[in-house]
């Protein structure tokens, strides 16, 4: 029996689940490193699944129909809310059958957002790893994974990678349930959910231990337990206690195997289960009392404390009894049966065991039938009954070999349908992708189109897209907006004189100084040739004489000799404010005009229109 797996829910009644190992006491002898893989010893609690209590029945979320005058039956379906929340209860209180099926329903609703998708597949994961459907559960769990990942959602992420990493572990697939722990822990400390960092460092205790990584497994349930000290949560309380109890009973057998004095470990471990049985009852919950009793058993029968430990299972067998958890009122049985055994008893242990065979319920419970055969076989061979010894070895092969199977059937579906996953979002990812490369690219070619690839100022195009828009705040805000045509000096006598390529470098210039004189609300353009237009926003006739003077001193001032020698160039400035009753055509044409009069006055100077 597996006492330690305990999560904020119930435990599952079907899957058997793989211990951690836990925080040991500071002794030279616990710092040797435990080399060997942990042993089943024949004293130990029998690996039956927890069963799932049975609760008071909530209030379900559905309406009673309503009756009308006319006796017709108006049916109120409950909101996707109200099944969440429903969804949830039935996870907390281990009813995860019903949870499942309240999963299902929401994900069939199409009035279902998203985000509550997302939140109902975290849910769905759980109840489906309780019901030891770990296929299922990954697949939900990855889903689920994908959309929380997407909207943020970094406790509910934390909660995820924890179930994950556990469906993993259960079915020995440890590389993916570690990454899966390490990314429970980060997203937990990342979110600042202290209750959350609990969990995710007790999961990752488990994994390290199931890996054989026991150094690591210890650091980590030391932290789990610290954190738990620090939260008000008597739940959070038990799990850390009974984890740790049960960690110090694994790596106590361990030592006595290795030959290390284990009594240190175990006296320490049987402090921790004492504070964990008191919690479970101080909080009326039978259902982890019953579960830290069973591990408390399992201490003292290591102890050799056989007269407290038949006690303790008698009182365990009684909760069990009364409250209806038939599969830990079993494995009391077998305890009862290895204190039995502990204390030299063969043939009256034999006859207990012998006995719970006879109970067809253990069917449902390989772990346990392998335990009892394992344990008859060793005792029949103790006692010189060899064939009877090798009938329960020939049971034994026959299950664990049909275990080993199932559990490799389970394994390959489970990375089946994980690549089948990560293809699919890796293909999202690519076509994502594709849609960023072509949405860039037609961004560039927009640019392109709009841009004067001399200069790099806007063009002709982009002025007749943007000007419009510039027209309408300034009218909207009621601010001036003035139009300065500008044009370069005999420019024809550059590229006769000095050459086309020294044109270019004139104009590429100009182009520089522009915008030395424009602000980011301003528009200035290449038109064509050496003519250039500067849309002042906002700003007065008085001011863009200004701007403009300033800009054809820089031209005049200009080092134009270190481009080609005796070069000098200067510009001539037609300027015009646009009039409110004025088309574009009308505005720009005088602001031309102005520009040829400027020209015809002697060129390098501003002329008003």
């Amino acid at each position: 029996m597996n006492s330690k797996e305990v999560v904020g829910d119930m435990v599952s009644t079907s899957a058997p689940v793989l211990n951690s190992v836990s925080t040991l006491p500071a002794d030279p002898a616990l710092a040797t490193p435990l080399a060997t893989p942990l042993p089943t010893p024949l004293a130990t609690p029998l690996a039956t699944p927890l069963p799932t209590p049975l609760p008071t029945p909530l209030a379900k979320p559905f309406a009673k129909p309503l009756r009308t005058p006319s006796a017709l039956a108006t049916v109120v379906l409950p909101t996707v809310e109200d099944l969440l929340r429903a969804c949830e209860r039935s996870s907390a209180e281990g009813r995860h059958r019903e949870g499942a099926a309240q999963a299902e329903e929401i994900l069939a609703r199409p009035d279902a957002s998203a985000v509550q998708q997302a939140q109902v597949r975290e849910l769905l994961a759980l109840h489906r790893l309780r019901l030891g459907d770990f296929k299922e559960a990954v697949q939900q769990g990855l889903l689920a994974l994908e959309a929380l990942t997407s909207s943020g959602d970094l406790l509910r992420q934390s909660k995820v990678h924890c179930t994950l990493a556990l469906a993993f572990t259960d079915t020995g697939l440890k590389e993916q349930a570690l990454q899966h722990v390490l990314a429970a822990i980060e997203a937990a400390r990342d979110c600042g959910n202290t209750t959350a960092e609990f969990w995710a460092l007790s999961r990752s205790s488990t994994v390290h231990g199931s890996m054989g990584d026991l150094a690591r497994g210890v650091e980590l349930g030391r932290q789990a337990l610290a954190l738990s000290r620090t939260l008000d949560d008597p739940e959070v309380n038990f799990v850390a206690l009974n984890n740790l109890s049960d960690s110090c009973l694994e790596a106590a057998r361990v030592q006595r195997v290795q030959g290390l004095n284990p009594s240190p470990t175990l006296h320490w471990g049987l402090s921790l289960v004492r504070e964990a049985v008191a919690v479970a009852h101080a909080q009326g919950h039978t259902f982890f009392e019953t579960i830290a009793l069973t591990n408390l058993v399992s201490i003292l029968i290591e102890l050799d404390e056989h007269d407290e430990a038949r006690e303790q299972a008698g009182r365990s067998k009684a909760l069990a009894n009364v409250n209806g958890f038939h599969n830990l009122e079993v494995n009391n049985d077998a305890q009862l049966a290895e204190v039995v055994r502990a204390e030299g008893h063969l043939d009256d242990a034999t006859a207990m065991m012998e006995a719970q065979l006879a109970d067809p319920s253990l069917d449902n419970d390989p772990p346990l039938l392998i335990r009892l055969h394992e344990s008859l076989f060793e005792m029949h061979k103790e006692s010189g009954r060899f064939e009877r010894a090798l009938a329960h070895h020939e049971k034994l092969h026959a299950l664990t070999l049909n275990m080993t199977t199932q559990t490799a059937e389970i394994q390959s579906q489970m990375l089946i349908n994980t690549m089948g996953i990560e293809q699919a979002n890796h293909e999202a990812e690519r076509s994502q992708l594709e849609a960023e490369m072509l949405r860039i690219r037609a961004e560039e070619l927009e640019q392109q189109a709009n841009t004067d690839p001399l200069t790099r100022l806007p063009n002709r195009r982009a002025l007749d897209r943007e000007l419009p828009n510039l027209m309408d705040r300034a009218q909207d805000l009621a601010q001036p907006l003035c139009a300065a045509m500008i044009d370069m000096d005999h420019f024809k006598r550059v590229n006769d004189v000095h050459g086309h390529g020294i044109g270019d470098q004139v104009l590429a210039e100009m182009a520089t100084l522009l915008r030395g004189v424009t602000r980011e609300s301003d528009l200035a353009v290449r038109v064509g040739g050496e003519e250039f237009l500067l849309v002042l926003a906002d700003t007065s006739p008085a001011q863009a004489e200004k701007v403009c003077e300033r800009l054809i001193a820089s031209v005049r001032g200009f080092a134009w000799g270190d481009l080609a020698e005796g070069l000098a160039c200067t510009a001539s400035v037609g300027l015009a404010a646009r009039q409110t009753s004025e088309s574009v055509a009308q505005w720009l044409a005088r602001a031309d005009a102005a520009l040829y009069a400027a020209k015809n006055g002697g060129r390098d100077r501003v002329v008003a229109a």
